[in-house]
């Protein structure tokens, strides 16, 4: 999983020779005068460069952000379990990416009310996501998109619940991995351009519908390098992160985010009927539409057939919370997004003269916190 990517990432950086490694916690990045920024270490080490890159995941306090709404949240608990194949009712070479049958159904249908009934979640859609594999499968309850952080125990008791309906058993089998997480999606974009660069979800490139970021993080790795090798040699000090910002959050990624945005609100406004609904047209959509839109690859102009296309498609019930989305507060930033002009060369970008303090100890309360415990 993460651990592999990380080390291989590292791997390379080593066999490279030109990349250093150094473990720690950020304290400051200040912009000194002339070329130079100053990053200072928990550790007391002080390193210095004409252009620092943060890639602190959610954490909010080295970059300057655009004020605005809150972030929308994501929140899945998941077990990896082993069980022979025959003993599960999933097929081994394939993965169920989003069952939203309610884990209550049940309770439901016999009029019961449970104690996790009576609480403000309560009525927050999640769903099962599974990853067979031979001998093993992984099973995890996640909520897509909610103003609300589920509580993993919550999540827990759902995916229990589940498990239990489908005649699961858990006793006497090992859990090999149990993983927690809870991601914020959406929310303001960083302020560009601005002395530090951001890449990653440090940058906003999550995506607000989904929570798709490594893919497309790493797709952008590549062009961003090569707007940093253009800035260090084409831009003066101070704005040497500039390409690499407009390349980054230039106009038609700024339309593409508010539609992700405008989509990420809706889904987080659907009762668990309409969710289902929205689920079931989403995926009869052409291909390249609901691919590209999980993708970031949808351009802008496709943007409107997508929208149509959704609008045709969904019943009277879609139909009017599309409508109801269009006039609220999320369809007039997307509109906005449309016209947007991206600020003048002239201008000077903002430069925070101590942007972070314990950074790195602040970093899973501020961003994505995730607990694995393997047995």
């Amino acid at each position: 999983g993460r651990k592999l990517l990380r080390d291989e990432l590292l791997k390379r950086c080593k066999e490279r020779g030109n990349v250093r490694f150094l473990e720690g916690m950020v304290e400051t990045v200040e912009a000194k005068e002339g070329s130079l920024q100053s990053i200072m270490t928990s550790e007391g080490v002080a390193l210095h460069a004409k252009l620092v890159t943060m890639s602190t995941g959610h954490n909010r306090e080295l970059l300057a952000y655009e004020e605005g709404d809150a972030p929308l949240w994501q929140t899945a608990y998941g077990i990896e379990i082993e069980m022979p194949d025959e003993e599960h009712p999933w097929e081994v070479d394939k993965a169920v990416f989003m069952d939203l049958s309610p884990p209550e159904a049940e309770e439901a249908e016999a009029g019961q009310k449970s104690e996790a009934a009576a609480q403000p979640w309560a009525d927050v859609p999640s769903f099962l996501y599974v990853l067979p594999s031979h001998g093993r499968v992984f099973v995890e309850e996640t909520c897509l998109v909610s103003e609300t952080q589920l509580p993993f125990d919550e999540l827990k008791r759902r995916l229990y619940r589940r498990l239990d309906r489908l005649g699961i058993s858990l006793e006497g089998r090992k859990i090999v991995e149990e993983e927690a997480s809870w991601i914020p999606l959406g929310g303001t974009l960083p302020k560009a351009p601005q002395p530090v660069l951001g890449f990653g979800a440090a940058a906003g490139l999550v995506h607000p519908a989904s929570g798709y970021s490594i893919v497309h993080s790493l797709n952008l790795a590549s062009p961003t390098a090569e707007a940093i090798v253009r800035g260090l040699a084409d831009q003066p000090a101070g704005r040497h992160a500039d390409p690499a910002w407009e390349l980054l959050w230039g106009a038609e990624s700024r339309r593409k985010m508010a539609f992700y945005q405008f989509g990420s609100e809706l889904i987080a406004g659907l009762p668990t009927e309409h969710l289902q609904e929205f689920m079931r047209v989403f995926y009869a959509l052409p291909p390249p539409l609901w691919e590209g839109f999980l993708s970031h690859r949808l351009p802008s102009p496709m943007l409107v057939p997508f929208a149509l296309a959704t609008f045709v498609l969904g019943n009277n019930d879609l139909r009017g919370d599309l409508l109801r989305q269009l006039f609220s507060a999320a369809g007039l930033k997307m509109l906005r997004a449309a016209t947007y002009a991206p600020p003048a060369a002239t201008e000077a970008p903002e430069e925070p003269s101590s942007v972070a303090k314990n950074a790195g100890a602040s970093l899973t309360r501020a961003g994505m916190t995730i607990m694995r415990r393997s047995a």
